[in-house]
């Protein structure tokens, strides 16, 4: 197997041929019902890249619904984007991030569109006076997140408008088989049918099969038209190999310290603790190399400024997955994954952040099945413990409340002699029977060791183990595909079902 540094001289030697896209803005704003290419220029373009066009189309057309699966930074958004200014109706756009949501909104208010946002960062007079605007007929495209559909005045103002295109952006968030579910987001179909749009658009970058068939059945679009295209990405370098311990961390400062010298240091590096992002951190700037970590343990501010500044100056940040969604940085050279990722869909998540300006760029993971394993199985189990140990700690956390409860107060003291005695019951994953149960708003967390039971509160464990099981699933998934000797490009594309990819890619490191 060819090491990671003969990866990355290979990248070099590539040549391809990119389609030129046009950067030249029009001269006067949009305007209502205009054709398809006059809405396509407002973009600034003059060809759509492969497959939005039939995306688009289906879009315009009267269909029983969209479903397309593009690759991240492939211009998903421009489906129902482009629609939006061929229609004097209002589009509505459901994105899960309040950066996502400002971003496609400020580009989209430079090109002269109308568009506006409504979501927690506006004031209540904020949000009367953008719903007054939405009501007087004048915006084009209004973002919100799903959780503002929970509000009872935002629905009585929405359902009163003639809605031509309803899009859900994220849409694997919707089902509970996708690597992202959002319990929100499950509730659209509902949506859906309140306000009737024309047509139902839904947009992500990764879902297999199973998770196109749940987002269309809970949109209420089970004959939508269907679209999979461009999984591959032919600028970007696929890689996994076995290393451990040092070896891996080597490995890393290698690649990271040859694209410093070549110019091209900007660089994500994937890891599956708060604890390896800071050591991994720590061991570059040893080798001489700047470098940042990123992770949820830090302050809201602290992540906000590390995340700027990355975004504008560049270079190398080592982080967790919090590092996600809303991070769209054109120049990005490499990105490695220390360790196993939890899904192939995760791992797909992260790599499109590479080489979004069409440039050459390497993804390469470095894995010790071994202990990286276990360390996936460890967050599992924090956040999908078995069925059998949530009923176990239910019951035991249940009795304890009501032994310590003054009137209709539930307040339990934690402490660790009580979590031995809740080990001893027979449950075996306290901790992540917790986390599960605060998840469903069961248990509320009052202080150190200190929990509020919910009265009479019960849950459906049904599908805990089914759950679980298709956690593990995917993550065995995962080890086969490091593991596998085929095309890194066609193991990827027959995945996600995108069957317009044939042969190999012929730079991965198994085609190499």
């Amino acid at each position: 197997m060819p090491s990671a540094l003969e990866q990355l001289r290979k990248i070099r030697e590539k040549k391809h041929v990119e389609q030129p896209i046009s950067q030249e803005m029009p001269e006067e704003s949009p305007t209502p019902k205009m054709g398809l290419y006059e809405a396509l220029a407002v973009f600034g373009h003059k060809e759509f890249r492969p497959g939005q066009e039939e995306v688009i189309q289906a879009v315009l057309d009267d269909s029983e619904g969209v479903l397309a699966v593009f690759p991240t930074g492939h211009g998903k958004s421009l489906a129902y984007q482009l629609p939006s200014l061929m229609s004097d109706k209002l589009t509505v756009v459901v994105s899960p991030l309040i950066a996502l949501m400002k971003d496609q909104v400020d580009a989209l208010q430079k090109l002269g569109v109308n568009a506006i946002l409504i979501n927690s960062t506006l004031s209540e007079q904020e949000t009367k006076l953008a719903l007054a605007e939405v009501s007087s007929g004048g915006v084009t495209a209004l973002y919100v997140s799903p959780e503002r559909f929970g509000n009872p005045q935002f629905n009585r103002t929405i359902e009163k408008l003639d809605i031509d295109i309803f899009a859900v952006d994220e849409a694997h968030c919707i089902s509970r088989w996708g690597h992202d579910f959002r319990p929100s987001y499950a509730q659209l179909g509902g949506v859906i049918e309140r306000f009737n749009p024309r047509q139902v658009v839904a947009l992500t970058a990764t879902a297999t099969q199973k998770v196109r068939d749940d987002i269309c059945q809970i949109l209420g679009i089970p004959d939508a038209k269907k679209f999979v295209r461009g999984v591959y990405r032919k600028n970007l370098t696929l890689a996994a190999m076995e290393a451990t311990g040092i070896e891996r961390l080597e490995q890393i400062a290698l690649i990271a310290k040859e694209h410093r010298d070549l110019g091209g240091n900007t660089g994500i590096i994937y890891t599956a603790t708060k604890k390896e992002s800071e050591s991994i951190c720590q061991f570059l700037k040893e080798r001489g190399i700047d470098a940042t970590f990123y992770h949820a343990g830090l302050k809201t501010t602290e992540r906000s400024d590390i995340q700027n500044n990355w975004a504008g100056d560049g270079g190398v940040i080592v982080a967790t997955c919090a590092f996600g969604m809303g991070i769209d940085k054109a120049d990005v050279r490499f990105v490695i994954h220390s360790g196993l990722s939890q899904s192939i869909e995760d791992w797909y998540q992260e790599i499109g952040r590479a080489g979004r300006d069409g440039e050459d760029s390497l993804c390469i993971t470095f894995y010790d099945y071994r202990d990286d394993y276990r360390t996936q199985m460890f967050l599992i189990d924090l956040t999908n413990p078995s069925g059998k140990d949530i009923e176990i700690f239910w019951s035991w956390i249940k009795q304890a409340a009501r032994k310590v409860a003054k009137d209709d107060e539930k307040t339990v003291e934690l402490k660790m002699t009580q979590k031995v005695m809740a080990a001893e019951s027979g449950c075996v994953n306290v901790g992540g029977c917790i986390a599960f149960l605060k998840k469903k708003g069961l248990v509320k967390t009052l202080g150190r060791g200190r929990y509020e039971v919910a009265k009479d509160g019960e849950f459906d464990s049904s599908d805990v183990d089914v759950l679980r099981q298709e956690r593990i699933d995917k993550l065995n998934e995962v080890v086969n595909f490091y593991r596998s000797k085929e095309c890194r490009a066609a193991y990827i594309c027959g995945y996600f079902g995108d069957d317009t990819f044939e042969g190999s890619c012929g730079i991965c490191d198994n085609c190499g």
